[in-house]
């Protein structure tokens, strides 16, 4: 009796141990992948990736799009980072306007989304990238609940002003103002506002709300459509 009392004991004290082990190493596995995430997140140079987790949708991540007021300051702007060939942001001196370019997909009623942030824009991912041919398809907010958004005097630009998209490689390209129009917002042309406008090869397409908020709707009234041509 005795000895079996020991090797029971024995065999206890090793799964014991066995037990210790295993959580060790499993505490050291979750340490480790806290400390990856944790660098990653706030390391400034980290590329900021244009593609959502597994299992989220564009659709999911817009819910919210117009609520968030906060500035973006120049560090964050600065720091945004996307893939070499997409647009990073975009520039109007005339506007004083520098914002990140936000990748955008469809609303749940098909509506081209907008971004969360009212000083982001957003690119559609269908629309062209900057210098392919076609039409690269810019929009923003004109304004929050409470404050002014960033393309808030989008519907000022004249034919003749210009516009810098800046891709993920640094490049800027320049794009010149040749039309303008604001139109009710149940009867834009969508493939219109997607193409280029006249003879243009490429263009930079940009678009935002103004006029009447329309409560039952929660939308303004009205669009603001401005159409370029790359030079």
């Amino acid at each position: 009796m005795k000895l079996q009392r020991n090797n029971s004991n024995g065999r206890k004290t090793r799964q014991r141990t066995g037990w210790l082990i295993v959580s060790g190493v499993l505490f050291l596995l979750a340490a480790a992948l806290l400390a990856v995430a944790a660098w990653q997140y706030f390391n400034p140079n980290e590329e900021v990736q244009t593609t959502l987790p597994s299992g989220t949708s564009l659709v999911q991540a817009q819910e919210n799009e117009g609520v968030d007021e906060s500035d973006v300051s120049e560090s964050l702007l600065s720091q945004y980072k996307v893939a070499e060939d997409l647009p990073r942001a975009v520039y109007i001196d005339k506007l004083n306007v520098a914002s990140r370019v936000l990748p955008m997909g469809l609303s749940k009623d098909s509506s081209i989304q907008a971004p969360v942030n009212i000083f982001d824009t957003g690119w559609y991912t269908e629309s062209a990238k900057p210098g392919e041919v076609g039409a690269t398809f810019i929009d923003g907010h004109a304004s929050g609940a409470t404050r002014q958004g960033i393309f808030a005097y989008l519907d000022t630009l004249a034919i003749g002003d210009t516009i810098q998209v800046e891709k993920g490689n640094g490049e800027r390209l320049s794009y010149r103002v040749v039309h303008t129009e604001t139109v009710p917002y149940d009867t834009i042309d969508m493939q219109k506002v997607l193409q280029t406008y006249g003879d243009a090869e490429k263009g930079l397409n940009l678009m935002t709300c103004t006029g009447t908020w329309v409560a039952k709707k929660a939308t303004y009234d009205k669009r603001v459509i401005v159409y370029t041509e790359q030079v």
